[in-house]
């Protein structure tokens, strides 16, 4: 027996198990070096190279010229009881919608700025009626929302040149047909893109300078002759293009891809009270950084609700699945500027803070509107209070971001908003003579991309990459374990052999004399 363990610990010797056990050791540090440090760096630099607007790049083509449409849908709050609220009542709407759209969005005069990695460029949004997916619906809906025109006349006058309040009130029946309602009724499509005739072909000296002032000053009105103008929420908008912006492409840091760091060439706001709140902070929503940290908020600055508005913090919700890749949940709202001192900077006056999750947009349209989550989700209950018909939901009417944290590709996301007028009581107009003091709800939109399966097959595609990395890892730790193992194995083994075979060599030797021969008997 002893033998044979000899023979075959002299077979185990050709296997030279000091190179066994380098070998492993090699092996498992290679493994655990390239698989948890190289590797991943190696990704994380081809991820950051990939996403940052390099001229000439897949993702600055994608980014610029987007091929397919983004969802948009409107909803607009019809008035059920527009002389009773003259009168003092609350507003009664019934939500009617949604129209769908189909929005093209493209980036235009792009022009590189080498001196500090930036590109700046003006956006451009086409908007095409979807029939199929709007249902029944088809625009020529007789809708009744507040007449924004008059109203903000009316309520700019009284507030900032009472004076001429008089002389405005007289001629806005001249104007617009109606001298007896706050209101306007049009079709869907007249409210929203269309346009609603202004007539603006009098001989009165008052109502001529009334429509002067509005034809320079706003920049809401499709010019349709020369004394003839329509107005609409979208319609100039629709195919035209938009105030100049400057983000920073990434290619020196990706952290910073997609900033933006001017609008209108100025490099920060000046509309609003405090300096905090006149920076510009955030991505224009467009284009994300990647390596997405969970916990650390999003944020992403809106040029498109008004000609200067904010920046918006979407906070980190938690994680989610979509489509089998692992995300990032993240939810954004207005705050509360009342009580949250970071946001004061944005009240229009210091004693007149709007209430929580609603924004006062009247410093950046000229006009008292304001902005909110749909349904005044989020927002005080005093305001969902003041009106019959709104039902916030999260669902709905959340305004949320889906990402995919190490690329940091939005995967699905709403943007969600709601437009109100501030009213308050005119008492020398007499519409507005009896009118409770209110947000009134006009319309909102929800603006939403969901990523299609194309794109998400792109984005697994990284992730079989990584689990394939994550295999050669665990293999080659797995093979250099098992060489160290065998290695010690065969070393046990030789060192096992060697001990009994000197303790055979010490052992005294018997001799023949020293046996005795058993009695016979």
């Amino acid at each position: 027996m002893l033998l044979n363990s000899a023979e075959a610990g002299g077979g185990l010797q050709n296997l030279t198990p000091k190179r066994l056990l380098l070998s492993g050791i090699i092996i498992i540090i290679l493994g655990a070096v390239l698989g948890w440090y190289g590797f991943p760096e190696l990704i994380h630099s081809q991820i950051a190279s990939s996403i940052c607007l390099k001229p000439g790049s897949e993702i600055r083509e994608m980014w610029s010229n987007f091929p397919d449409p983004v969802g948009f849908k409107v909803y607009l709050f019809n008035v059920t009881n527009p002389a009773e609220i003259q009168k003092g009542e609350r507003p009664a709407l019934r939500e009617v919608g949604p129209y769908v759209y189909d929005e093209y969005k493209h980036k235009a005069e792009l022009l590189d700025h080498e001196e500090d990695d930036s590109i700046s460029f003006n956006n451009r949004d086409t908007w095409f009626f979807n029939r199929q997916q709007s249902g029944q619906l088809t625009g020529d809906e007789i809708i009744t929302i507040p007449h924004l025109l008059i109203l903000g006349m009316v309520l700019s006058a009284e507030r900032d040149m009472a004076v001429m309040l008089p002389a405005i009130t007289r001629a806005i029946p001249m104007i617009f047909g109606t001298q007896d309602s706050m209101f306007l009724t049009a079709t869907a499509k007249d409210i929203l893109f269309d346009g609603v005739l202004i007539n603006c072909t009098l001989k009165d000296f008052t109502a001529k300078a009334l429509c002067m002032l509005m034809k320079t000053q706003g920049k809401d009105f499709q010019k349709v002759g020369k004394n003839a103008f329509k107005f609409s929420f979208f319609g100039v908008k629709n195919g035209t293009l938009q105030e100049r912006l400057r983000l920073k492409r990434g290619i020196q840091n990706v952290a910073d891809v997609g900033r933006v760091v001017a609008y209108k060439e100025q490099p920060r706001m000046s509309v609003w009270s405090g300096p905090k709140c006149n920076e510009f902070s955030g991505t224009d929503g467009s284009i994300f950084p990647p390596f997405l940290q969970d916990g650390v908020s999003v944020r992403a600055y809106a040029p498109d609700l008004c000609s200067t508005f904010r920046s918006l913090n979407a906070r980190y919700v938690g994680p989610t699945v979509y489509k089998g890749i692992k995300g990032n949940i993240y939810s954004a709202d207005f705050g509360d500027m009342s009580n949250n001192p970071d946001l004061k900077c944005f009240c229009t006056t210091p004693k007149s803070c709007l209430k929580r999750g609603v924004h006062d947009l009247t410093r950046c349209t000229g006009a008292p509107l304001a902005v909110s989550l749909p349904h005044f989700f989020r927002a005080h209950e005093d305001y969902l209070n003041e009106v019959t018909g709104l039902y916030p939901e999260q669902a709905r009417h959340e305004t949320t971001l889906h990402f995919e944290p190490l690329t940091g590709t939005p995967m699905l996301g709403y943007k969600r908003l709601q437009f109100n007028i501030i009213l308050r009581k005119v008492s020398k107009f007499t519409p507005m003579k009896n009118l409770h003091a209110m947000i009134f709800p006009i319309l909102w939109v929800d603006e939403g991309l969901e990523l299609d399966d194309k794109y998400v097959s792109q984005l697994k595609s990284i992730f079989v990459i990584i689990s394939i990395i994550n295999i050669f890892k665990w293999i080659t730790i797995v093979v250099g374990g098992i060489l160290v193992a065998t290695g010690l194995f065969i070393l046990i083994q030789k060192l096992t052999i060697s001990a009994i075979l000197a303790l055979g060599r010490k052992s005294p030797e018997v001799s023949p004399r020293d046996i005795e021969t058993p009695l016979r008997y």
